[in-house]
């Protein structure tokens, strides 16, 4: 008998572990004074995120999310399973009606030094995974618009995006003071510690307005998987990710995504602007992609690892993609004077890339059409850079500059019809299933 009661009291311990993996968080009905279960759930993520253990799920009920005492970073430092979508009782899943949100309030903006809304740090743990599945992040209303109303072409949400660090008009209804952060919606965090050893997959999500990077960071060990998402309004670039093992390289898969309207880093565009950086340690497959309306160009591959024999581990293969409307070129290389650029019709001309096959330039643009936000995207189309300088020859400093044979100083104002202006996240939704067979399709919840 005491061996029976034994057993069955190992067996409620094992099946108290078994359950004590899975936690739920609703910000409309939870308490983080809650203990995460099902029928008591907690507010935050980012509580279900510090008290869970490695390889625990964690379910998402509809409503928006962000840090603890209204700080805008979430920080992940074990391997987790988020999975967003969820109705607020947790008994249905649809990513797109029941939205688990990232959207930071001015109140909520995060800071330049935390360098990303969701902040991977330091997982040391040999063949876990991160999974990141089902979130819509947007940082459309903590971002710093031009107070004066520049750069609005009509019908769009916003006047173009600030100068990063200055301040603006902001929040929702563009009526509240606002500082734009150098923030990327996914960071893997460098500055913390390279994030070592994990698998990490972000799948059905959105990243919508943001103002410094889609994802990007440095990883050492473990792979990184991105399927089926939209990225929309993104400055810099949606994906800039290295490697920082000297010895091997990271395998990087972007699959069926949709990159719409990728943004130069200031508004004289004069650099970035890209959809997708190869960078040194990684090898990329890019497949089955849309990239469309980045201000350079779609994809970037002018970085060439410094170490050679990490350099010839590199083995990129692009295939399948769907390109249109990107403003100087599709691929660009290193050399043709600044770089070498290089369209989706001539990628089997090029040695960097080890595989190509079934690459295409749109032609039909109806495809999109009740799909792309029209007024947006005819800013984009009439997109308009203009530069004016004024020196004033008299002045004292340009007099003495003048004496010791030193060039003249004057001062110079860009203008541009449009930069970065919010794009309506729940327009960008859209996006999903918009191209049957290409880019992001319709969400499996």
């Amino acid at each position: 008998m005491k061996k029976n009661l034994f057993f069955f009291a190992i067996c409620l311990i094992g099946m108290s572990s078994i359950f004590a993996q899975n936690y739920y968080v609703s910000s409309q009905t939870g308490s983080n004074r809650n203990d995460g279960s099902k029928g008591a759930p907690f507010k935050n993520l980012q509580k279900a995120l510090d008290v869970c253990e490695a390889g625990a799920t964690i379910y998402v009920a509809e409503g928006n999310y962000y840090g603890l005492l209204n700080k805008g970073n979430i920080i992940i430092t074990k391997p987790v399973t988020i999975k967003g979508g969820y109705s607020s009782d947790f008994s249905q899943r649809d990513v797109l009606q029941y939205r688990s949100m990232v959207q930071p309030t001015p109140a909520s903006n995060g800071s330049a030094s935390g360098n990303g809304t969701i902040q991977i740090r330091s997982v040391v743990a040999p063949t876990a995974k991160i999974i990141i599945d089902g979130l819509i992040m947007d940082r459309g209303n903590s971002i710093a618009y031009n107070a004066k109303g520049e750069g609005r072409p009509e019908g769009v949400a916003s006047p173009q995006m600030n100068p990063i660090g200055t301040a603006g008009i902001g929040g929702a209804n563009l009526d509240e003071q606002v500082s734009t952060t150098e923030t990327a919606l996914i960071y893997f965090d460098g500055y913390q510690g390279v994030v070592n050893n994990v698998n990490v997959e972000v799948r059905n999500c959105a990243f919508i307005n943001c103002p410094n990077y889609g994802i990007v960071g440095m990883l050492r060990g473990g792979s990184l998987t991105v399927d089926n998402c939209i990225f929309v309004n993104v400055r810099m670039a949606t994906m800039d990710v290295n490697g920082a093992d000297a010895k091997s390289v990271i395998p990087i898969t972007f699959t069926n995504n949709t990159v719409l309207f990728v943004w130069a880093r200031q508004r004289d565009l004069g650099d970035m602007g890209y959809g997708y950086r190869m960078k040194p340690g990684t090898t990329n497959t890019i497949s089955n992609n849309i990239f469309g309306c980045a201000t350079f160009a779609a994809l970037d591959r002018t970085h060439v690892d410094s170490n050679r024999e990490r350099e010839a581990l590199r083995k990129d293969a692009v295939k399948g993609n769907i390109f249109f409307l990107n403003r100087q070129t599709d691929l660009t290389l290193p050399g043709g004077g600044m770089f070498l650029r290089v369209s989706a019709n001539d990628f089997d001309d090029v040695e960097q890339l080890d595989q190509v096959s079934g690459n295409r330039i749109l032609t039909d643009a109806s495809v999109f059409n009740g799909k792309i936000d029209k007024a947006y995207l005819a800013g984009f189309l009439g997109l308009k850079v203009s530069s004016n300088m004024s020196v004033d020859y008299n002045s004292s400093a340009n007099q003495f500059r003048s004496a010791l044979g030193m060039n003249i100083q004057g001062s110079g104002t860009t203008t541009t019809t449009m930069f970065a202006n919010r794009y309506p996240w729940e327009e960008a939704l859209k996006l999903f299933g918009a191209v049957n067979g290409c880019g992001a399709q319709n969400i499996r919840n």
